[in-house]
């Protein structure tokens, strides 16, 4: 069994003093470089040319390397992909945030953490589009958003607890005049920015205004392999060529593009043909998003895949990832790593497609599959949160429940103490098939999902094909 398992073990050596004042020491910032002594330990561990620090990169960064060493040996990972992985800045910044989460929370299945590692911002709810499926009814009304300022002040806030990434969603984020000056502010102080777009408005002179804006990643909505399913979905004849034209204009600049696709029945048999698209366009990421009936989707929930055409939209998803699609495939769908499990069986290869920090995919060995008990699918409230153009808290974009109030509250005292983000760090709290499901810690269903259709949050999910075979719908 690995040692990953025994949570019980771990929460013990985190409270011993010592291991308590080595965690509080590994966060204090030097005074002669300004790292942290766990930022200097990663540093030398991943061989950085960068002079060496005398007062930081002494005896505790040989532990810390130590304890870096004898995870990545258990769970049977090359080291230049560690060192690689830890090189990264923002990996630095999300391991700092472990740290300090493991120091506030201690070890839990699932993992909670001391700060996001992704807030999703609706910047606004201004669109040139009329998407069926939208979230957050976005189109032509202006509503009270948060000045320019505010804003500001709120990446400065998100920075400051050391959250990882942000991305900026909406609405159309490019409606807002503002939205350079506060991407180019986040990317600044140290954050991984993305933009969600619908892709119309990425001309040659923005993409180029996203490059100095210091934007990491842009992600597109492509809904259909033709124009045809395309502009059903978005509303708007011409939508499908302006969105192909965006993307090929990010790609030229040689900014990190994904197409996302919100899976419905309307286009469950394009997907393969998206995927296509997206390995021929040059996406290095494809992202399949659940629909969830909220917002406009509302009107649509006769849209929303059954559990079994979930089950085999993720089925197939996994096979290609497999095969090694030349475009990295990722899914909020939660039941990712459980179905990832279930097909390797007790006679693979030894290799598992699992899904990774809230909704990344990556191959990893059987001896790595206990992470996804820390993982825990669903992030709402745990890994991330979102907020709305009017500086409110909410679980996720497509759970649209005010936690707190930016305008009267910090961010991290909305994070830290909300009661309801609190009740999703706890996954006893879960209710029917998903209480009693042995997978409950790699995926816990989709909280969206369930508050959907059942107004109740900690209710099973109806889109699991094992809470079917429960007769829990």
């Amino acid at each position: 069994m690995s040692l990953l398992s025994h949570d019980n073990f771990w929460n013990a050596i985190i409270s011993f003093p010592t291991t308590k004042k080595m965690l509080q020491l590994s966060l204090k910032r030097c005074s002669a470089c300004g790292r942290t002594v766990l930022e200097a330990a990663l540093d030398d561990y991943v061989g950085k040319t960068d002079p060496k620090c005398s007062k930081c990169s002494g005896a505790y960064s040989r532990i810390i390397g130590f304890w870096i060493e004898f995870l990545r040996k258990s769970l049977n990972i090359k080291r230049e992909k560690v060192e690689k992985l830890l090189a990264d800045p923002y990996a630095q910044r999300a391991v700092l945030n472990i740290a300090r989460s493991f120091g506030y929370f201690g070890i839990k299945k699932p993992l909670s953490i001391y700060a996001p590692f992704l807030v999703v911002w609706d910047f606004t709810h201004k669109c040139n589009l009329r998407c069926q499926h939208c979230y957050s009814k976005s189109g032509a009304v202006q509503e009270d958003e948060l000045t320019t300022q505010e804003a500001l002040d709120v990446v400065d806030q998100l920075a400051d607890v050391g959250i990882t990434a942000l991305a900026f969603s909406g609405g159309e984020p490019l409606t807002r005049k503002d939205f350079f000056e506060v991407a180019r502010h986040a990317a600044d102080r140290w954050l991984y920015v993305s933009l969600a777009s619908n892709g119309t408005l990425l001309t040659k002179e923005n993409v180029q205004k996203l490059k100095q804006a210091k934007v990491n990643y842009v992600d597109i909505s492509i809904d259909g392999a033709t124009a045809k399913t395309h502009d059903e979905f978005r509303g708007v004849p011409g939508a499908f060529d302006k969105a192909l034209a965006g993307l090929k204009n990010c790609i030229d600049a040689d900014l990190c593009v994904c197409i996302a696709t919100t899976a419905t029945k309307k286009n469950l048999e394009e997907m393969p043909a998206i995927i296509d698209l997206a390995e021929e366009i040059g996406a290095e990421r494809f992202t399949n998003f659940n629909f969830i009936p909220t917002g406009r989707g509302k009107e649509h929930f006769d849209q929303d895949l059954s559990a079994e055409e979930r089950e085999t939209l993720m089925r197939y998803l996994l096979a290609r990832m497999s095969k090694g699609c030349k475009t990295t495939i990722l899914t909020t769908t939660p039941q990712l790593a459980r179905v990832g499990i279930q097909c390797q069986g007790s006679q693979g290869t030894g290799e598992v497609m699992m899904s990774m920090a809230h909704m990344q995919t990556v191959k990893v060995t059987k001896k790595a599959v206990p992470l996804a008990d820390f993982i825990g699918g669903c992030g709402a409230g745990r890994l991330y949160c979102s907020l709305s153009p009017q500086g409110k808290v909410h679980p996720c974009v497509f759970f649209p429940v005010t936690v707190g109030d930016l305008k009267k509250e910090k961010f991290i005292d909305v994070w830290l103490n909300s009661p309801l983000f609190n009740a999703f760090r706890d996954r006893s709290n879960l209710k029917g098939a998903c209480a009693s499901c042995r997978y409950k810690y790699i995926c816990g269903g989709c909280r969206a999902r369930a508050n959907a259709y059942h107004d109740d949050c900690l209710a099973s999910d109806p889109g699991c094909l094992l809470a079917k075979e429960a007769g829990d719908r």
